[in-house]
């Protein structure tokens, strides 16, 4: 049997039975509190504690039923209910502890662990220690480690991450336990164990037996109400492990001796699976193989047993398939991995390299944690605990994670579940997902002809400042780029476009689990006002998802496409060799294949769904005050480019309402207007004017989210391009008016109209500018 039953330890139980209570109360009572005495000296909790309750409810209790009913609740099974020991056996502790077993500090230490209460676990562990004898090294070095787990987890606790942890539905989860949930790559098949009562006394002489479920996701994203397993054994059954696609599942079979064996069985339809068949002898010993994990290649197999010649009770080892197809001859992990404690439940990664498991060593937050570790430079790095939330005071184990990297799934009986272990998932965050390679494919073009415009790419990491290799200039016929990206890292894409001041795009790489791809489009306009260029408009388009195979093409491109997108052949090493002997032939051939696969002109950016993001920025070149230009250094040299745009919390922000702090603008200050007028075929700006201009002015310092429009006419007479002309110098002089007053350009809307077209004005009246002011964020 598995480490899923909860061990009892007895450190001595000496109490009396004859107490005062028996002597103060008579009659019923007293029945059935020796009633209850009677359970509780055959260690029966299950019987006494109900009764020792009962009898609390209609009487005071004294110290020893106190601590009776402690106990009782200490010895349950289930978390939720051992934490309940805790002010029973504190009032026990504070009223009269020299009368009861030495160990009553150690089981309130360890009561107040679980329920979270470190510091007074900690305080009542030093006080047990206190009584221990020096000569007792043995239990000191266990008392040790223990105050070690405790540490652990108020520093866990302390510092938690930003993770959200859900317990799944109730249709998988119940009073029973439910653990070891194995998933497949594309969660559509999950399987787990259940520990429940044994209704079926005939068969089977066990109190509990475990049994596998399956469940099916559907195309809504539900779980199937879950369905057991048929599996013709007389023994326990567990989930072991399940192959990527879903279709192999790797099993554990219990035996007479306590021990058990890894089996496996494959899906014959959507609800039947074929009977087990034991793995090779090698893997499956005299001992217990508990769990097991393939490789998604299925040349290499992790797992657990505790074996003699390990390096404490279960320990991880791997074993690689011979030519023969067979398992050699396993080889365990080390004491890297391994302890003298427990390590168990193996889960290989997708990506081959990351490898996750369960340990109840000092390193954990107390019983079982999930851990950590990356197999790197041909050996396995030290093992990290995964932290809280996702680890807790209780049992957190039998972790499985998608082969995106984005969902883990997992067992726990920590406090809040349905009863024993409960599956729970988690949306893992960015800093633990791993991606072999980011690949984005972009296309940079005029905002308005939607040509592609001459632009050269410059890619640094953000904290180190590095340059990053891999970065392929826009084809200056389609404008399409090429960036393959280093994962888990901030970059900043200096961008250098024809006509345009240098611009910086920011491009966050999370740590991913398999190939990943990003599809970008980046629209230019520049921002004129009467032919003069005054600022640019920078529009970015990101999309997060493949998009499938375009029109057809040739064979060969086809054939080695495919081979890219499965990441069968090395990028870096291609582009190398092709920088290497300057094949501007080959290099195109190459950067046309990454657009075969996945072409850019089949994603539609202006699809309306979570995984496009649009943001746009405006920068205004006169605005010195807000737009200072920044400093990039890049091999040497310094590019001074626009502020960096940071694509994601942009097109959140611009996503949602605007929301502003600033005073509310009444409808009177927006009513707010003036009139310029001009002499024939003039357009300077009369001094007369300057007063009543400077009362729009001190409005507009006193609302920063005001604006001033600027509309310029002229009277009839004369051809229309002639007073097209006038009316834009006129409009002009008012603006530079506001521009010489320290008005910035984004916060002036003008331009010039020509012949009013109001036949009913005067020629003096369509000689006018008109100001009036405007709300920015509603233009």
């Amino acid at each position: 049997m598995r480490n899923i039953y909860f061990s009892i330890l007895f450190l001595g139980l000496a109490v009396g039975c004859n107490h005062t209570v028996f002597s103060q109360k008579t009659g019923d009572t007293k029945k059935k509190l020796d009633k209850a005495d009677k359970y509780f000296r055959v260690r029966n909790y299950e019987n006494a504690l109900p009764i020792y309750l009962e009898v609390a409810k209609s009487t005071e209790i004294d110290i020893p039923i106190n601590y009776k009913i402690g106990i009782c609740y200490y010895e349950s099974p289930q978390l939720s209910e051992k934490v309940k020991s805790i002010p029973y056996l504190q009032k026990v502790f504070q009223k009269d502890k020299k009368n009861y077993p030495e160990d009553l500090s150690l089981k309130l230490a360890r009561m107040y662990h679980k329920n979270n209460q470190i510091p007074e676990a900690i305080a009542a562990l030093e006080s047990y220690k206190k009584g221990v004898d020096s000569y007792n090294r043995k239990l000191r070095i266990a008392l040790e480690n223990e105050l070690k787990i405790y540490q652990n987890a108020l520093a866990a606790l302390t510092s938690p991450k930003d993770v959200t942890i859900s317990r799944m539905d109730d249709n998988i989860n119940s009073e029973h336990t439910e653990y070891n949930p194995v998933v497949s790559t594309d969660q559509t098949v999950m399987a787990y164990t259940v520990l429940k009562p044994n209704d079926d006394k005939l068969t089977s002489s066990q109190k509990y037996i475990e049994e596998i479920y399956v469940t099916y996701r559907n195309i809504g994203g539900k779980w199937s109400m879950p369905r057991m397993i048929s599996i013709n054994s007389k023994y326990n059954v567990g989930t072991a492990g399940i192959s990527p696609d879903g279709e192999n599942m790797l099993i554990f079979v219990g035996s007479s001796n306590n021990t058990g064996s890894i089996y496996r069985i494959k899906r014959k339809s959507s609800n039947e699976w074929s009977q087990p068949e034991p793995l090779d002898r090698g893997i499956n010993s005299d001992y217990l193989e508990s769990t097991a994990s393939i490789s998604p290649d299925g040349k290499t197999l992790f797992f657990a047993s505790n074996r003699p010649g390990g390096y404490g009770g279960m320990d991880l080892y791997r074993a690689e398939k011979n030519k023969d197809g067979r398992w050699g001859k396993p080889e365990n992990l080390g004491p890297v991995i391994n302890s003298k404690h427990d390590e168990d439940a193996p889960y290989i990664h997708p990506d081959g390299k990351t490898l996750f498991f369960t340990s109840n060593g000092v390193k954990s937050m107390g019983g079982n944690d999930i851990f950590k570790t990356v197999y790197i430079g041909k050996k396995w790095q030290e093992p990290e605990n995964m932290g809280y939330p996702i680890n807790t005071t209780a049992d957190d184990n039998y972790f499985t994670l998608t082969a995106d990297g984005s969902v883990g799934y997992f067992s726990s009986d920590r406090l809040g579940g349905k009863g024993g272990q409960d599956i729970y998932y988690i949306d893992m965050p960015e800093s633990e997902r791993n991606i072999p390679l980011t690949l984005i494919k972009g296309r940079i073009l005029d905002g308005v002809s939607k040509k592609p415009i001459p632009t050269r790419i410059k890619v640094v990491n953000k904290q180190t400042q590095e340059k990053i290799d891999y970065v392929y200039d826009p084809n200056p016929k389609t404008g399409n780029y090429l960036i393959i990206f280093p994962p888990g890292e901030n970059y900043d894409m200096i961008i250098e476009s024809e006509g345009y001041l240098p611009y910086t795009i920011n491009i966050n790489v999370p740590d991913q689990n398999n190939f990943y791809e990003l599809y970008q489009k980046i629209f230019l306009k520049p921002i004129t006002q009467f032919g003069v260029v005054v600022g640019q408009e920078v529009e970015v388009k990101n999309a997060f998802f493949d998009t499938g195979e375009g029109d057809p093409i040739e064979p060969r491109k086809v054939n080695d496409a495919m081979l890219v997108n499965n990441d069968s052949l090395d990028l870096y090493d291609i582009m190398d060799g092709i920088i290497g002997s300057s094949d501007t032939t080959a290099f195109e051939y190459l950067l046309d294949l990454m657009y075969t696969i996945n072409p850019i002109d089949a994603v539609d950016f202006d699809a309306d769904n979570d995984r496009i993001e649009s943001a746009s920025r405006v920068y205004y070149y006169d605005e010195t005050d807000k737009t200072k230009l920044e400093a990039k250094k890049v091999d040497g040299k310094t590019i001074y480019s626009l502020p960096t745009m940071y694509v994601t919390e942009l097109a959140e922000a611009q996503k949602k309402s605007p929301q502003t702090n600033l005073p509310k603008v009444e409808e009177k200050v927006l009513s707010l207007k003036s009139v310029v007028y001009f002499d024939v075929d003039k357009s300077d700006l009369k001094t007369s004017y300057h007063d009543e201009l400077e009362k729009i002015l001190a409005t507009l310092e006193q609302y920063e989210q005001l604006g001033i429009e600027i509309s310029g006419y002229s009277s009839s007479d004369g051809d229309e391009q002639y007073n097209r002309e006038l009316s834009d110098k006129r409009a002009i002089s008012v603006l530079d008016y506001f521009n010489k007053k320290g008005v910035v350009r984004r916060r002036i809307v003008a331009k010039g109209f020509g012949a009013s077209g109001d036949n009913k004005l005067s020629n003096k009246e369509a000689r006018r500018v008109e100001v009036r002011l405007v709300d920015l964020n509603n233009l």
